[in-house]
């Protein structure tokens, strides 16, 4: 201590006692005077040198580990400052050299490399210095030191060397430098590193004022140095004071009092920290913004940055500081604030002022942004551009290029310039086709108009006029450092805020947002130089930091403005003012909102900036990319449209130049992939992002030209590799979740509806919605105008933000005001209008625009409730008030009332409640299938959505490999990517408005799950399902396109979802389990399989009930209500208009079988059983069960896959009916097939029932074909529905593949199936085969037509060739192998199955047009086509088809039918029976041997008798056809079957017999009815129909009706075939068959009642046959002779005669003397007859016997003949005699010749003769011999006259008496001369009473001759007078002989009709006076044959008998 006295007195000069020393008399008044005096003199100088000696340690060695010698300087200050007169008076010399030491010894102790100014940060070289013990204690020694002076101190003495240097630099005034001698002077570089180093080590915390009041002082004082001195400096020291006033305002912080009393403020308001708010971030820029249409009007501005010319010396005098208003728009420091410093130290208060002023307006706060900004204007235009003028004026003078010039030569601000105002099409801006040098070149001139430079540019489109941009290579690095940091500066000071008064405040926001007036606008000189070096830079750097500096300001100035405005806003709306009286802290807005409004509106800065930094994304400055993409994507978010940066990029995405639009693609790609990080960066605003630009370049997937789509692909490939799905979903799923799609559950509406809770939009709320939705969307598209970008659409984030925070109001139904009212009758009017106006112009619109036309449009949909319920009004008549319908009619209560009988009353309630039941079943049914459908609240833009959908389309069609491992390995985490934000806000919205709550509105946060799905592919799902189920209500009022729309809608959903289940399916067929488990997952959770299935029944009931004219009226009110389907709007379309989404389902349907399959390979659905089975036969058994119970279900069980389900199996087998339309069979029969071998349990149910109406279908098809003109019988009309042609083909395909799936053995299938399946299914199948078969057979009938008719065509010259009547035949030979492509493989495996099939069809196929009297059916059109298909089968031959025919009627198989299951074994042989009647000759040669072992074994076999005669039939068929067997086994075999064959028959026929007793081999017929074959049917059945019926009969069982048909066919083919089979020396052989089948026969011709007539007819018939054989006759002679003289012989039926004369005529002729046995046979051999009656039996059998044979057979027997007819009449004539006597003459006059006739005429005239008068005599007696009986007449004659009565024997022989004669007048004359010679005698030739001719008289005693006609005629008109004569009066006929066909007659008078015609026509010609009125036979007759041919049916007639009952 004593040390420093001792040097305080030295220096002092003073002694140690303190006396003074050397005292000057004039300045050592006091010590004080003369220490200050002594010192100043003496000691200072030497003092300060050495001090600084010390300081610099100049000749010292220093050793850096030892701090003592660093550390002496500053101990030596501290201890000479506590001496107050040495310490201050020293410090201002010193401090320089102390700092410089300071920052040298800290450098030595850290590394003399290190840059204690670039190379740390502050932080750094704090921990770099406390790592350092040795700096530690040097900056602690220093900071005591600085701690001992004054607060202020250090930093305005730094302050006042900053400014001396930049003085020293400006003027060589050496008062300008502080110390000239002490230290060197410092430089601006050196101050600026001592500041910067100063700065980062002392302490600032312990003065408050230091950084709140000193260091801003300091700032500013500094910066204005700079302003002032800039000309001089080089851009390096420019550059470091730049750097050191950005360290300084880094340092500087708010004021604690002003904080404090802000603080209190905040409090007591309750606002936030408005220094918060600015802080937050970005705020919504356009929402502060104001239409540009107000920017119409001029506006006033005052440009307040104006500066004055200035020359900045030392000795200017002090200005006070600014303290006015700021009204201009640019706030540029004033020039007079550029003396502040000189100002304070002119008034002796140092630098510093008060601390109040700092932070006012007008402080050195404010006067720091505006010096920073002219520091960046002069920066701009002094280094980086040009003036034109100036340029031009230099090149005039001759001079060179100077730097341009000094801020003092501009000229001054301030002045005001007007521009005319408009507005650029910006679409007219770019030309990307042009080279970039041409483009610059326009970009240049656009700024060069010419004329005079501004200091304040014009707003307009000439704001930048009259700079160029600086070549790059004038622009150094040291420029652009120092830019650089002016930008940065400049960013840096607009943070920082004011205080302002309330009036202050009140200023600057009318001054911010005040309206434009009529001046002119001008933009500040550092905004408009910056906005021009942003557009014109060519130097991309420089560029790049002007442009982020710019947006930075901008998005700066946007967020301040809005709390400006907000503050503002809210304070004016409340009472009170927080702030009255009180100083409000603001930061301003460097640029001003009016300033951004002119931007944005009257230039095109944006658009130019956007159009430069797309520019320089080419491939020559990749090293800028990064940047120019940043800057790009900044730009875009701070656009006032999304459309200015996309209509670039879209611009030139379709441009017409390829180059170009490669070039474009290329470019979005490097955009692509720079911006991944900032877009997925929580940090940055993203609201806006590239939707267009994205959507053109994922259309461009879809190109044309292979260029364009493989770089789309590549840059989709590597955004997919790079997990950027979710940026590129991320606009499609804004698109499928706008708010408008916001939809209901149906069950939450009914629900809603039914308590009256349904909350509607109000009537304003909808209004504004609907209009602002209308403006959003309609402000997206500057490009519309060209129709190029129109289609794309894009979502604004922001109002889609803003749109569902808003809770809308809400009230109930049916409360809307009147005025509301009337209002939404309004709007309905005029968006009916609208929608009329707009239809025809709606397609040419913008995807955006037309979203506001459905938005505004529509209106009246969005002010109206969406369900407007019935009952609004009050209740209606006949509704409850709940809106129930009154269903108790009159009718009901009148018969309620009216019913009295309880037990019909109860029985009318049993069946009313089952109809009510079922009623309620049906309608259950129905609603269960629209349950699970969602209701929209309004309409929505529907092009939008399919937009969305059909982007997804192409990412899956494209990539969608790549895309679908993406979107699964994709999580929907907000967490990581901040693009999901809005996405999971929308999705929970959705969800909370499927459960009926408010779509809008605040989100309850305590949900569990933010976002519902946890991947992006649950997410696509989900949403396609939402749009499958999503229907518009019933009573929502709708525009034209809106149901159409949402149709197209679900259609391209279910596109999306088949392409992304099918992607699926790839993924989970390699063998990895995670991708099943999760797959598996995704179908559980989103319910993909239940939901497609329901939409599809609910689809396919609708279009149902469309084609259904009823449909609509079925919509019944439910009991409870309204129903689902009556709350669904499907539309009134026609029935195909539910096709396209059918098809669509059906696909992905059969997408999901696979991925089902694929993901349980079991089959079986995802849960377990709640008791898992141990065993695998229980498990199995489970299994069934499980199966039955889903197959059986009407709803869809969760555990089963789709083709077990029963909802699937009961639409396939619906859905080929015709009801559902034509249009969808093709794919459901290709879904059927696909899904063939997934189909597991359910393979035979479901093709069982699909391969039935396939056959249904085709027949239908065959059936109009064949009846055209017919209609159908159902309601649907294939006429109604336009049917493919190739729609049979489609069919027959689909049947083909399934059944040779099933049937066959497919070894491309793609899976192994479960042989219990394929086995069920094989069984299904061979049971539908037969229907199949028939299907077959009508296609192929249908062909041979076809074919035919084409050939018919072929052969006719000029003939039409269109002559087919249906279109879906017309391609025969197509058809025709496909018939033969299905039948041919199936015939290998399942032949027997086919040929059973076929004779099922062959069984069904009635013959209409057969014969009854064949037995052996014959083959019909139908039949033929059956047998032409078989032939037609190349995989069977003759003999295999033979061989198949005996395998089935060996073992028929029963096939199902119908009604009744029928044994196929007579069809079978039916249709061989065609089939080898078909075949040629030499086939059947060829194939005899298995014709034989088909009849071999078939005769064994136990068949039905018609089987046996199809036997005998084939038999004789084949015998015929090959007469001659060269092999003699064959010989052997065919008699062999042969008799086997015929004995089946024989049996047969003799099942009508029985025994007559008990151990008898005799038989008899039973006494039954018999089945005749003629008998006529009224239903015409078929003999087919008895077959078939006993097809399933055995012989044994009743066979007796088949007893006819054998005898008939045995007739038919017995004799031809034994003639055949046996060979002439074989014959005998035959004969013990023929006796043991006749031993069946005989008994049939025994019995003559009338039940045996067709027997007996068919036995003659047999027996006729075979008499034609001799070698037969031993098998039927005796018993054939005895049935001719069997009594009852004649009693038969006509159709027997014929039969029997040919027996008789065999009999007579095989045995020579058999005639004449029987000429001389005794009458009394004939025992059986009475005594009376044997010779006229006999006589008849005789002439019958005669009458058997041929012509003159027997006139050989003549004289024997002639000589028993005279012994006859001589011994026995007996009237029955008599008559036989007269029906032989007539026998002999037609078997024997005139000319052998000639001695046996006069005995027939005479026996004649005698008849006649006999019968004269009975007529005539009692006229001539009074009251006397006749003798012998054989007639009494009764007491009177008139009785006379004959017996019926007497009757009879005057009738063959009458015969005789009609039969010989019948021949003609020259066949019978002879007789007319006695002609005369007995009809009379000449009218002798009206003669009038010459020898009329007649001899006296002669009697007159009278024809004996004429004598009877008498008789009988004495004996019965004229009118008892038959037949008097009648008129003339044209009479023929024979004339008499009676064959009995019951009275004489009967005879008179026949005498009379006699008596007429044989007389000549004139002689009756009245020839018309009489009758007259033709005589002769014209044709003689005609007349022999009726003489012998009467005649055979004439023998037969009536038959006993």
């Amino acid at each position: 201590m004593s040390l420093n006295r001792r040097l305080y007195a030295w220096l002092l000069g003073t002694d140690i006692k303190g006396d003074m020393l050397a005292p000057d008399p004039q300045m050592s008044c006091t010590l004080e005077e003369h220490t200050a005096f002594y010192f100043h003199k003496y000691s200072r100088q030497f003092l300060v040198q050495a001090l600084i000696s010390i300081l610099q340690q100049r000749g010292e060695e220093t050793d850096t580990e030892s701090v003592v010698a660093y550390l002496r300087p500053f101990r030596i200050l501290l201890s000479l400052l506590d001496k107050p007169e040495i310490g201050p008076q020293i410090t201002g010399e010193l401090m320089l050299e102390v700092i410089r030491a300071f920052y040298r010894y800290c450098r030595e102790m850290l590394g003399e490399d290190a840059d204690l100014n670039s190379s740390f940060t502050g932080n750094q070289m704090t921990s770099k210095i406390k790592e350092n013990k040795n700096a530690s204690e040097i900056i602690k020694t220093v900071n005591m030191l600085i701690s001992s002076m004054n607060t202020e101190y250090l930093w305005d003495y730094m302050s006042r060397c900053f400014q001396t240097s930049l003085s020293a630099q400006t003027s060589a005034d050496p008062a300008t430098i502080v110390l000239t001698d002490s230290s060197a002077p410092p430089s601006v570089s050196e101050l600026s590193s001592l500041i910067l180093f100063l700065l980062d080590v002392v302490p600032l915390e312990l003065y408050s004022e230091i950084q709140t009041q000193y260091l801003p002082q300091m700032l500013a004082s500094m910066l204005h140095a700079l302003q002032s001195n800039m000309i001089l400096l080089s851009l390096s020291e420019l550059t470091q004071g730049l750097r050191a006033c950005f360290k300084v305002l880094s340092k500087i912080q708010m004021p604690v009092a002003y904080m404090d009393m802000e603080a209190e403020l905040q409090t007591r308001d309750g606002y936030g920290d408005p220094a918060q708010v600015v802080k937050e971030g970005p705020v919504d820029e356009e929402d502060a913004q104001v239409d540009d249409a107000d920017g119409e009007e001029e506006e006033e501005v005052q440009a307040l940055n104006g500066e004055e010319e200035q020359g900045a010396g030392p000795g200017d005098s002090a200005l006070p500081p600014l303290r006015s208003e700021d009204s201009g728009l640019g706030l540029s420091a004033s020039p007079s604030e550029q003396h502040l410093l000189q100002s304070r130290e002119g008034g002796g208060q140092g630098l510093f002022p008060e601390k109040d002023d700092v932070w006012r307006k007008g402080g050195s706060m404010e006067g720091v942004t505006h010096i920073v900004q002219d520091i960046l204007a002069a920066l701009i235009t002094r280094y980086l551009l040009r003036l034109v003028e100036k340029e031009k004026k230099q090149d005039e003078e001759g001079q060179a290029d100077p730097p341009p010039t000094a801020p003092a030569g501009r000229p001054p601000l301030g002045r005001q310039i007007s521009v005319p105002q408009f507005k650029e099409k910006l679409t007219e801006l770019f030309s990307p086709g042009r080279p970039k040098h041409q483009q610059q070149q326009q970009a240049d001139a656009s700024f060069s108009p010419g004329g005079k430079r501004k200091c304040g540019d014009p707003v307009g489109p000439d704001w930048g006029a009259g700079y160029v941009s600086r070549d790059r290579g004038e622009i150094s690095e040291a420029c652009r450092q120092t830019f650089t940091a002016a930008c940065h500066l400049l960013l840096e000071c607009t943070t920082f805020p004011v205080y302002l008064s309330e009036d202050e405040v009140e200023a600057l926001y009318s001054s911010m947002f005040r309206s434009v007036g009529s001046g002119e606008d001008t933009f500040p000189l550092w905004l408009n130089s910056l906005m021009v070096l942003c557009c014109l830079s060519k130097d991309c750097y420089i560029q790049h930091v002007a442009i982020a500096s710019l947006l930075e300001l901008i998005n700066h100035s946007q967020s301040l403005a809005l709390v400006i405005e907000d503050k503002n806003r809210r304070y004016k709306s409340s009472d009170t003012n927080p702030f009255c009286g009180r100083l409000q802290m603001v930061t301003l807005p460097p640029v001003y909102p009016r300033v951004l409004k002119a931007i944005e509106g009257r230039t095109d800065f944006y658009q130019r900036v956007a159009h430069v930094l797309w520019e320089q994304l080419d491939t020559e400055r990749r090293e800028h990319h990064i940047s120019c993409v940043e800057l790009f994507y900044r730009l875009h978010c701070l656009a006032p449209s999304t459309s200015i940066c996309e209509d670039i990029i879209c611009v030139a995405l379709l441009h017409k130049d390829k180059a170009v639009r490669l070039e474009a693609l290329h470019r979005f790609s490097v955009m692509w992939h720079l911006t991944r990080e900032i877009q997925t960066s929580r940090t940055m605003s993203l609201n806006r992002s590239f939707d267009r630009s994205l959507f053109m370049v994922l259309d461009s997937l879809n190109s044309q030209d292979g260029s364009i789509s493989a770089a789309g692909q590549s840059w989709l490939v590597r955004a997919l590799s790079l997990n950027d799905v979710v940026r590129i979903l991320e606009p499609v799923l804004l698109l499928l979740l706008h708010p408008r799609t916001q939809r209901s559950s149906i069950s939450s509406v009914k629900q809603n509806l039914t308590i009256g809770n349904l909350k509607l939009p109000s009537c304003k709320e909808r209004a504004t919605s609907c209009n602002r939705q209308s403006g959003d969307t309609m402000a997206t598209d500057s490009l519309s105008q060209e129709g190029l970008l129109g289609r794309v659409t894009i979502v604004d984030r922001e109002a889609l933000w803003a749109e569902v925070e808003h809770a809308p109001e809400t009230r109930p139904p049916g409360e809307c005001g009147s005025e509301c009212d009337d209002t939404e009758e309004e709007e309905e009017e005029e968006g009916r209008t609208r929608d009329e106006q707009e239809e025809d112009s709606e397609h040419t619109e913008s995807a955006d625009t037309s979203g506001a036309q459905l938005s505004t449009d529509n209106s009246s949909s969005g002010s109206t409730p969406y369900l407007q319920r019935p009952d609004c009004d009050g209740p209606a008549p006949g509704r409850t008030p709940n809106g129930l319908w009154r269903t108790d009619s009159e009718r009901t209560q009148a018969s309620e009332s009216l019913s009295s009988d309880e037990d019909e009353a109860e029985l009318e309630a049993l069946a009313r409640s089952r109809l009510l039941r079922q009623e309620q079943e049906r309608r259950e049914a129905v609603d269960s299938l629209f349950r699970h459908t969602l209701l929209y609240l309004q309409p929505y833009d529907s092009t939008r959505v399919l937009y969305a959908f059909s982007v997804l389309e192409t990412l899956l069609r494209s990539n969608g490999r790549p895309f679908a491992e993406a979107v699964c390995s994709t999580g929907v985490d907000t967490s990581s990517t901040a693009h999901l934000n809005l996405i999971c806000n929308l999705l929970q919205r959705h969800r909370e408005a499927l459960e009926g709550r408010s779509f809008y509105g605040r989100l309850q946060t305590q949900s569990p799950a933010p976002c519902p799905h946890s991947l992006l592919v649950e997410l696509l799902t989900c949403l396609c399902l939402r749009f499958l189920r999503s229907y518009y209500p019933r009573r929502l009022r709708l525009g034209p396109r809106d149901l159409p729309g949402n149709r197209d809608v679900q259609v391209k959903s279910v596109e999306v979802l088949t392409h992304l289940a099918q992607q699926l399916v790839g993924l989970t067929a390699s063998p990895e389990g995670r991708s099943r488990e999760f797959v598996r997952r995704l179908l559980a959770e989103c319910k993909v399989q239940q939901y497609v299935l329901l939409s599809l029944s609910a689809s396919m009931y609708v279009s149902q009930r469309q084609g259904d004219p009823s449909g609509e009226e079925d919509l019944a009110q439910g009991p409870d209500g309204l129903s689902e389907e009556q709350l669904v709007n499907v539309g009134r379309g026609p029935p195909w208009s539910e096709h396209p989404l059918q098809m669509e389902l059906l696909r992905l349907l059969r997408v999901l079988v696979v991925l089902e399959h694929q993901v349980w390979p079991g089959g079986a659905g995802e849960p377990a059983p709640v008791a898992p089975a141990t065993s695998p036969l229980a498990r199995e058994w489970q299994t069934a069960v499980q199966f039955q119970q889903a197959i059986r279900a009407p709803q869809y069980v969760p555990a089963q896959p789709i083709p077990s389900q029963g909802m699937f199996v009961s639409a396939a087998a619906r859905a080929l009916q015709p009801r559902y339309g034509y249009a969808l069979h093709g794919p459901w029969v290709a879904l059927i097939c696909a899904a063939l071998p997934y189909l597991g349990r359910s393979l035979a149910v479901t093709i069982a029932l699909f391969i039935a109406q396939i056959c249904k279908n085709l027949d239908e098809l065959v059936r109009q074909y064949e009846h055209e003109s017919m209609k159908a019988s159902h309601s649907w009309s294939p006429k109604r529905e336009n049917i493919a042609p190739d729609y049979p083909l489609t069919l027959l395909e689909g049947l083909t593949t399934i059944a040779h799936y099933c049937l066959l053995e497919d070894k491309k299938s793609p899976m192994a199936p479960d042989p219990a399946d394929i086995r069920n299914a094989r069984n299904a199948i061979i049971e539908e085969l037969p229907r199949a078969v028939n299907t077959m057979a009508l296609l192929w009938g249908v062909v041979r037509r076809e074919e035919t008719q084409k050939k018919t065509l072929d052969s006719t010259p000029g003939g039409c060739r269109n002559t087919s009547t249906s279109v879906y035949f017309r391609s025969s030979k197509i058809l025709r192998q496909k018939i033969l492509d299905f039948l041919n493989p199936l015939t290998a495996q399942f032949g027997v199955q086919f040929m059973a099939s076929v004779g099922a069809v062959w069984n069904s196929r009635k013959s209409r047009k057969t014969s009854k009297n064949k037995i052996l059916p014959v083959a019909s059109e139908s039949h033929q086509t059956i047998v032409e298909l078989v032939k037609s089968l190349t995989s069977l031959r003759t003999d295999s088809i033979l061989q198949l025919v005996k395998e089935v009627v060996k073992k028929p198989h029963q096939i199902k039918g119908d009604q009744k299951s029928t044994l196929v074994d007579i069809p079978m042989l039916q249709f061989s029976y065609a089939f080898i009647q078909g075949l040629s000759v030499q086939s059947l040669q060829e194939n005899i041997t298995p014709v034989l072992n088909l009849l071999k074994e078939s005769v064994q076999l136990n068949l039905a008798p018609p089987g046996h005669f199809l036997l005998l039939g084939i038999l004789n068929d084949f015998v015929n056809r090959v007469p001659n067997l060269d092999n003699k086994r064959d010989t052997k075999d065919i008699q062999e079957v042969t008799q086997r064959v015929l004995e089946m028959v024989g049996g047969v026929a003799g099942s009508s017999l029985e025994q007559t007793s008990w151990l008898s081999r005799s038989l008899e017929v039973k006494p039954q009815p018999q089945v005749c074959l003629e008998q006529d049917d009224p239903e015409d059945t078929d003999l087919c129909d008895t077959d078939a019926q006993a097809s399933a009969m055995v012989s044994s069982s009743v066979p007796s009706v088949y007893s006819v048909q054998a005898l008939t066919l045995l007739a038919e083919v017995l004799a031809p075939l034994l003639d055949m089979v046996y060979r002439s020396d074989e014959k005998e052989k035959a004969v013990p068959l023929i006796s043991r089948l006749m031993y069946y026969v005989f008994p049939y011709l025994k019995n003559h009642s009338a039940y045996n007539t067709p027997s007996f007819c068919a036995g003659a018939q047999l027996l006729s046959s075979l008499s034609g054989y001799a070698y037969t006759k031993r098998a039927w002679k005796k018993e054939a002779f005895d049935l001719y003289m069997d009594p009852l012989f004649f009693h038969m039926d006509p159709a027997c005669a014929t039969h029997w004369a040919s027996i008789i005529d065999h009999l007579l002729t095989h045995e020579k003397t058999m005639f004449k046995d029987l000429m001389s046979m005794q009458s009394s051999a004939l025992k059986v007859f009475p005594n009376c009656e044997q010779k006229a039996m006999l006589l008849k059998r005789q002439a019958f016997a005669m009458f058997s044979g041929e012509l003159d057979q027997y006139h050989l027997y003549l004289p024997l003949i002639q000589e028993r007819l005279t012994e006859n009449l001589r011994m026995g004539q007996t009237p029955s005699v008599m008559a036989q006597m007269f029906l032989t003459f007539r026998v002999l006059l037609l078997r024997i010749s005139p000319h052998h006739l000639t001695s046996l005429w006069p005995i027939m005239v005479t026996e004649l003769i005698r008849v006649f008068v006999r019968l004269e005599k009975v007529l005539l007696e009692d006229k001539e011999v009074p009251k006397t009986l006749s003798k012998g007449g054989g007639a009494r004659v009764g007491q009177r006259r008139n009785v006379v009565v004959f017996s019926q024997k007497e009757l009879d022989m005057y009738l063959s008496a009458c015969k005789f004669l009609d039969t010989a007048l019948s021949f003609p004359p020259e066949r019978m001369p002879l007789f007319q010679m006695y002609r005369w005698a007995f009809v009379p030739e000449v009218d002798v009473d009206s003669y009038s001719g010459p020898g009329n008289s007649i001899m006296e005693g002669e009697q007159e001759c009278r024809p004996h006609i004429v004598r009877v005629m008498e008789g009988l008109r004495y004996r019965f007078g004229e009118q008892n004569g038959a037949g008097e009066g009648m008129k003339p006929e044209h009479l023929k002989f024979p004339l008499l066909t009676l064959r009995s007659v019951s009275s004489i008078t009967q005879l008179v009709p026949f005498l009379r015609v006699l008596g007429c026509s044989f007389r000549g010609p004139g002689t009756d006076p009245q020839p018309d009125l009489l009758p007259v036979a033709e005589y002769p007759a014209a044709n003689s044959n005609v007349v022999l041919w009726k003489l012998e049916q009467v005649i055979e007639g004439e023998f037969l008998e009536c038959m006993d009952g």
